[in-house]
């Protein structure tokens, strides 16, 4: 069930995405016909226009994204869980290796048996 949700949830992602794009293909629109009448632009001016407009827009989203760090309370849920799982591994080692080894020290008796006759 949890399967199809995701899945569900992807499809609707896409869908959302692809709306957000044309949303913004129109915004585009809007503002290259608002450029050229309000200023009286050559079509080449205006998609320079426009397009520093985006170069800047993306610039500042970048340097946004760059200075978005971490938190101290995800600091500190990441070493929780590392250490969760350093516990859980050394937990889990000693059964493990029972584990894979029994099967070898029976062989090996088996081994001994059948010789010693």
């Amino acid at each position: 069930m949890q399967a199809r949700r995701t899945a569900v949830r992807a499809v609707l992602g896409v869908v959302v995405v692809t709306f957000l794009v044309s949303a913004l293909a129109l915004v585009h629109v809007a503002a290259w016909s608002w450029i050229r009448q309000r200023w009286q632009l050559e079509t080449d001016a205006t998609a320079a226009l426009l397009a520093a407009g985006d170069l800047v827009i993306a610039g500042v989203l970048t340097m946004l994204a760059l200075r978005l760090t971490p938190s101290q309370a995800e600091i500190e849920a990441r070493l929780l869980r590392q250490q969760a799982c350093m516990a859980l591994t050394e937990t889990m080692a000693w059964p493990t290796i029972l584990l894979r080894v029994l099967p070898l020290l029976r062989l090996l008796r088996r081994r001994d048996d059948t010789s010693g006759h």
